[in-house]
């Protein structure tokens, strides 16, 4: 007879698993960055630029070379402009032109126009993993079918993870992996701490409407952030809060897990359970990556 193993081990077991499909992802993104930087080639179509950060660490920058075929074709967003083509006022169109040589490349560059490269993949990526990812929720909340939504959850995993390289690229790998250290060990403090229930976080009704209320706060942020923009004190002072929220969120959860009563013991559960944990981590990832590089 099979022991039956606990509400924990399931949760954690889904969990580990999708966040080693993310994280080997990532690490193969970032080393094809490296081998693509030192044999001077491409890796997903992209270039890569290496710099020395404060620490003289290596700091790969990654950027799309120019086409190299003439007559190039250069391409401006307009905003609020008249369009000559239907002879209108246009709240926004894209005024085309074609570029003759490098000198007129570098004059239609200099007047906002850019070029077409081959970073369309980036978001064919991020648009199937934003499907994959609200599709996972949909079937972890409702609990309809457990092996369409790990099938979603791993898909979506196997879409984050080079995404999340080119975001750790795009910063500095170097601080990247330093904020992966650091949501790692939050992760054990919080998961000792809300396992350990020492304090019944997941029965405080305040902590549960201020986490509630947080992270509406966060979300109206990036939407003020989205339509007029805001400096960088106040981004990095955001990001900091963010971090100290989805820190909290995983002692809630985690305390979950602890409260047997709430839930039950079997793959469904911990289904939800590990889905709910793992968008804690990446939230919390993404905070830190963001107020590191405020």
């Amino acid at each position: 007879m099979l022991l039956e193993t606990t509400l924990l081990f399931k949760t954690m077991l889904i969990l580990s698993a999708q966040l080693s499909v993310v994280l080997g992802g990532c690490f193969y993104f970032i080393k094809g960055a490296k081998k693509a930087y030192k044999t001077d080639s491409t890796f997903f179509g992209m270039s890569f630029k290496g710099s020395m950060n404060m620490k003289r660490q290596l700091d790969l920058i990654p950027y799309f070379k120019p086409p190299l075929e003439y007559p190039m074709k250069m391409f401006k967003r307009i905003e609020e402009a008249f369009n000559p083509e239907t002879k209108l006022m246009d709240s926004a169109y894209d005024d085309s032109q074609e570029a003759k040589n490098r000198d007129e490349v570098l004059l239609f560059l200099k007047d906002g126009y850019t070029y077409a490269h081959g970073g369309n993949w980036i978001y064919s990526i991020y648009v199937l993993w934003a499907i994959a990812l609200f599709s996972t929720v949909f079937f972890a909340s409702t609990g309809i079918n457990i092996y369409v939504g790990m099938a979603l959850f791993t898909l979506q995993s196997v879409f984050f993870g080079p995404f999340l390289g080119l975001i750790m690229l795009e910063m500095d790998e170097n601080d990247g992996y330093k904020a992966l250290k650091i949501v790692f060990l939050v992760t054990l403090l919080t998961g000792f701490v809300g396992y350990s229930d020492i304090y019944s976080f997941s029965d405080n009704n305040f902590l549960a409407a201020f986490l509630l209320l947080s992270l509406f706060a966060l979300i109206i942020f990036e939407f003020i952030r989205a339509i007029r923009g805001l400096s960088r004190k106040a981004i990095k002072a955001k990001a900091i809060f963010g971090a100290f929220i989805f820190s909290l969120f995983l002692l809630f959860d985690f305390n979950l897990i602890a409260k047997g009563e709430y839930m039950s013991n079997n793959w469904d559960s911990a289904f939800e359970l590990a889905f709910t944990i793992y968008l804690d981590m990446i939230n919390l990832l993404l905070e830190i990556l963001e107020a590191m590089d405020s």
